[in-house]
């Protein structure tokens, strides 16, 4: 299920109730026992006031400086448009998010939800965001409801619209309700059709989820319990996964459902590109037995999965091999919204931090900033020699996997032919980046003349003379083997567990 501004949640909830009570008679549950919480660990007491890249707020309430979003110390939000001029109070991050709505069996139309749908200002305001593509694209009747084939023209088309408008943008798929095997089966259908539709897979800077955990069962099948996701478009199946109420804060289902699609990513070649959950909380209400600290409870048990699980098999590389990069807490809260996990709430004329919103805020209040830079890849242009010195271009991915939102720099990197630990010597000029955190990248390369025939071993380092303070000192270095040879031969090169075929 998501939220989004263009109405429609209440009714949904109601309907939930209405199903709950009257259709099948079902009493509020009693609250399960809470999965106990853990406090985050400060590996240093070096916590400021600095916003988190990795932690973010879904908000439904206009304009969002009617909130102190700086109390939560998040990095970034969402407001289910694409706003040429957002507000970025304290400077948080803007995502994007254009609105699908499906007008025949091959056909679509879209909203920036800002009054008009001009591409080209949104990408101006917005220079280098991130965009997700639909929202809940899945979820029959009440969000964008598109069947597979034509989210995949929908995406195809928004991607190129977007690329040309900002090269810099960063175009993000999916943002499904949550990632069980009926949505999986979706978004195989959505990259099956781009791929016969187009001759090629579909090309993705970053897939967004959301991760509620609730209900998949056919209205059709079963109209007295279809309470939930219901089934995706274009799938025909009576149900999917049966979740209770009481499930809905389950931490076991939402930390399988993270690993379930990092898996799914990995096997369909997209290990390399970072996952959001853009959306997720608890959606029931108090009444429901899901009191505020049930609901901190949860959030706490999220916080630290996401924050801390890696997995050099699944995760992404770029950012020390996490499997998650972002997230995004539903909601800021509004009048008249009637779910579960607001973090504000009304006081006389203002809004002021609900109980769950001093949870959050006081989280990631005593997080400490981190800075992580770190070169992934080191790699060089095709080189060979017919028995004379040439020109190689090395190149490296420099990567910041701290958990600043503001990205930080300059920071200086250099090549080297041979250790410079010993008597290596420095090739070309000091390059530099300025990178946020959560896995963000840059390329840098300098171009290396008259290299001999035989074999080489460059060095790419990172804040060699130590002028910020990391996290991890120990990973600012890694050497490559190249070879420049006497005839042209092409040979992988293989850095820290990646084939680069150049």
């Amino acid at each position: 299920m998501s939220t989004n501004s263009f109405g429609g949640r209440a009714g949904l909830l109601a309907g939930i109730l209405c199903l709950l009570f009257v259709g099948i008679g079902l009493r509020c549950q009693q609250p399960a026992a809470a999965d106990t919480a853990v406090s985050p660990t400060p590996q240093n007491n070096n916590s400021g006031n600095h916003l988190l890249c990795q932690y973010g707020v879904n908000t439904i309430i206009n304009p969002i400086t009617t909130v102190d979003l700086g109390a939560l110390r998040a990095g970034w939000y969402l407001d289910y448009r694409a706003n040429a001029n957002p507000l970025r109070p304290n400077g948080i991050e803007y995502v994007l998010t254009i609105r699908l709505t499906q007008t025949g069996p091959d056909s679509y139309t879209y909203t920036l939800g800002s009054g008009n749908n001009n591409i080209q200002a949104a990408a101006d305001g917005n220079p280098g965001a991130i965009w997700l593509v639909g929202n809940e694209p899945d979820r029959r009747d009440w969000q964008d409801d598109i069947e597979p084939q034509v989210y995949a023209k929908a995406y195809h088309e928004m991607y190129l619209a977007v690329k040309a408008a900002d090269p810099s943008a960063r175009i993000y798929a999916g943002t499904i309700v949550q990632p069980t095997p009926l949505r999986l089966q979706y978004l195989d259908l959505v990259l099956l059709n781009h791929l016969e539709r187009y001759g090629t897979t579909m090309p993705v800077d970053g897939w967004s989820i959301h991760n509620f955990i609730l209900n998949e069962v056919s209205c059709d099948y079963d109209p007295g319990n279809c309470w939930g996701a219901e089934i995706p478009p274009g799938i025909d199946a009576p149900y999917g996964e049966i979740i209770a109420i009481d499930e809905n804060d389950s931490i076991t289902h939402f930390q399988a459902r993270i690993v379930a699609f990092r898996q799914w990513m990995k096997a369909r070649g997209y290990q390399n590109v970072p996952l959001t959950v853009s959306e997720y909380g608890v959606l029931m209400p108090a009444d429901f037995g899901f009191p505020p600290s049930r609901v901190n409870t949860f959030m706490s048990n999220t916080f630290n999965f996401m924050s801390t699980t890696a997995d050099p098999a699944l995760g992404y590389p770029y950012d020390n091999n996490r499997l998650v990069q972002t997230w995004s807490w539903y909601s800021t809260g509004n009048a008249g919204d009637p779910y579960n996990g607001f973090l504000f709430q009304p006081s006389g004329n203002s809004w002021v931090l609900s109980a769950m919103g001093s949870h959050y805020g006081g989280y990631t209040a005593v997080i400490p900033e981190k800075l992580d830079f770190y070169p992934a890849t080191l790699f060089a242009d095709p080189a060979f020699s017919e028995g004379e010195p040439v020109t190689v271009t090395l190149k490296a991915h420099i990567a910041n996997s701290g958990n600043l939102a503001t990205a930080t720099g300059p920071v200086v990197v250099r090549f080297y032919d041979d250790n410079p630990q010993t008597n290596g010597t420095q090739i070309g000029a000091d390059q530099t980046v300025t990178l946020a955190g959560c896995g963000r990248t840059d390329v840098v390369q300098v171009p290396w003349p008259n290299v001999p025939p035989g074999v080489h071993e460059v060095y790419v380092v990172v804040d060699e003379d130590g002028n910020f303070a990391e996290v991890d000192e120990a990973n600012n270095m890694i050497s490559q083997t190249i070879l420049v040879a006497t005839e042209r031969t092409f040979l992988p090169l293989i850095s820290r567990a990646f084939v680069v075929a150049p």
